[in-house]
């Protein structure tokens, strides 16, 4: 069986992570190492890594073939793997001092289109994160507003940069522009995945080893070491990175993967290299046995449970969200969003409210200046935050951010529906357009359109985040299984259920783009124009100026 050792494997995520925008970035993920992973660092000073396995049946057989392992039999489980390690982040761009924490999230729930193998009750539902890559830095709460945390901003989008090797160059659309300000002091970038190519397992920005592109990367591929049916494949559901700097200059790297596990009659786990690990089994129910077995330890031990694990309160739809796009062929269309709870709204959660999500790529935006008259205007019936570059007049080939998020807050106050209409607009387009294109009506031979599908919106009922319980690290192996949401974590707020997306959801926009049989044409209509009017302000000045003499 190929073997990481620790510091191999701390090392190898994160720039696998690093790179999920690459096209290679996400689906199911081939384990083996690639050629000259050994010219790495030394072991780190401290490694841990925690397996949880979660299913149906799960029986422990016997130890590993290595005799440092573990094996049993699966009818089908969830694994989920917790791995940290601290290393010298001496391979690493310089840590800005404001920087807290960085995190890189690649998840594929709301792309899957299988529901049959339900969520573990402690997971959050598949509805509350875009299908696609999350980056992320937040900075320390003591930075000042203002003028310091807009720098600390700067430092983090150039620290970003540099560890995803997208480069310095300002206004490139992989560079530190990408990012945009998210809530209080958080930076944020967002790739979608492709739902289609995820469904036929086909989508390799999952695929954790296609991400290690060469040895001199700052980090490459990390996995557990997963054994079945002769091969060393997961199917990746979710993938977290989490890098903090310690008050002893380490980096502290934290990483949970998700994966499904098919049936097998034999699964076979061997431990990191210079790492203490461990190995718990949860059944589907608070009465199945649950158990856990830690390092050579021989006979395994009772796992006790919270006694809220298998609540369930993430997992549990609170009514559906329908979205829909009026005008969708224009240069102004607009998102009508309707919220609705089957009884009635949860008034009970008295601080909560129903919040929507809505990512926009950088083709389109919002208008942060019409949104603040609609609302004045009592047309847009919700409170907003609007998180993105505000460029009007720019093409969208000139906007190097990826784009921007709106996030809307409404108040149930006893009604069964809410109803929102956001207004968005196209960015014109600058030819050559490098897309497939359609007609006005999708004809294939049409050239003036192309077609381009938003994600769907995230709406659930959010309460503040209670932040009083965070004293000190919770070591067990059941802690390791709580995941923190994108984006949601950032804003500080805590879902308590989601709405689930209605089937009539859609969520197309047709973008009118310039014919690029024209685009010569066009560009020499327009200088012409440009030059015309530039003659003529300068002539009506001269004969003021004659006038007045």
């Amino acid at each position: 069986m190929v073997r990481l050792s620790a510091l191999d494997a701390a090392a190898t995520l994160l720039l696998a992570l690093a790179l999920a925008q690459c096209p290679s970035a996400l689906s199911n993920s081939d384990m083996r190492r690639p050629e000259g992973a050994d010219a790495l660092l030394a072991p780190p000073p401290l490694a841990t890594e925690d397996h949880v396995v979660f299913g149906q049946e799960v029986s422990a057989t016997s130890s590993s073939a290595s005799g440092n392992g573990w094996s049993f039999e699966s009818a089908g489980s969830w694994h989920i793997w917790s791995h940290q390690s601290l290393f010298d982040n001496i391979n690493l761009p310089l840590w800005p001092e404001a920087m807290k924490e960085a995190r890189i999230v690649l998840s594929s729930g709301m792309c899957r289109a299988d529901t049959a193998r339900p969520l573990p009750p402690f997971m959050p539902a598949a509805g509350l994160e875009h299908c696609g890559s999350h980056i992320l830095a937040t900075a320390r709460s003591d930075v000042p507003t203002g003028v310091p945390l807009a720098i600390a901003r700067v430092q983090m989008r150039r620290w970003l940069a540099q560890f995803m090797g997208w480069g310095d160059a300002p206004d490139s659309v992989l560079g530190p522009a990408a990012f945009i300000s998210l809530g209080n002091s958080s930076i944020y970038h967002f790739h979608p995945f492709a739902a289609k190519a995820i469904n036929r397992g086909a989508d390799s920005r999952l695929d954790l080893a296609a991400l290690a592109v060469g040895p001199h990367h700052y980090l490459r591929t990390i996995a557990p070491q997963v054994t079945y049916r002769g091969r060393q494949w997961l199917d990746n559901y979710r993938i977290e990175a989490q890098l903090q700097r310690t008050a002893h200059g380490f980096v502290k790297l934290s990483v949970q993967a998700i994966s499904l596990l098919p049936a097998a009659p034999e699964v076979s786990i061997e431990p990191l290299d210079n790492a203490t690990s461990r190995i718990a089994w949860i059944g589907p129910t608070k009465d199945s046995v649950s158990f856990m077995l830690a390092g050579s330890q021989a006979r395994p031990e009772a796992l006790r449970l919270p006694a809220g694990l298998f609540d369930g309160a993430h997992a549990r739809s609170l009514g559906e969200v329908t979205a829909r796009i009026a005008d969708f062929a224009s240069f102004h269309p607009s998102i009508k969003v309707s919220a609705n709870f089957p009884e009635k709204p949860v008034t009970a959660l008295e601080s909560c409210r129903v919040n929507t999500l809505l990512a926009l790529p950088r083709a389109y935006f919002f208008d942060p200046y019409q949104l603040h008259q609609h609302y004045d205007d009592r047309q847009l019936d919700a409170e907003y935050q609007h998180f993105g570059r505000v460029e009007l007049e720019k093409p969208a080939e000139a906007v190097p951010s990826w784009g921007s998020l709106l996030v809307l807050a409404q108040e149930p106050r006893q009604q069964q529906q809410l109803d929102v209409t956001v207004p968005i607009h196209a960015r014109y387009r600058l030819p050559p357009i490098h897309e497939p294109t359609v007609g006005y009506h999708g004809e294939p031979a049409g050239t003036s359109h192309v077609d381009l599908t938003l994600p769907p919106p995230i709406s659930a009922v959010v309460c503040p985040a209670d932040r009083s319980q965070s004293g000190a690290a919770d070591e067990s192996i059941v802690s390791k299984l709580r995941i923190r949401l994108a984006v949601f974590d950032e804003l500080g707020l805590d879902p308590v259920g989601p709405l689930q997306i209605a089937p009539d959801t859609d969520m197309l926009l047709r973008m009118p783009v310039p014919d690029t049989r024209h685009a010569t044409l066009i560009q020499a209509s327009t200088l012409s124009l440009l030059f015309a009017g530039a003659l003529f302000i300068v002539h009506s000045t001269y004969q003021r100026t004659s006038l007045s003499a």
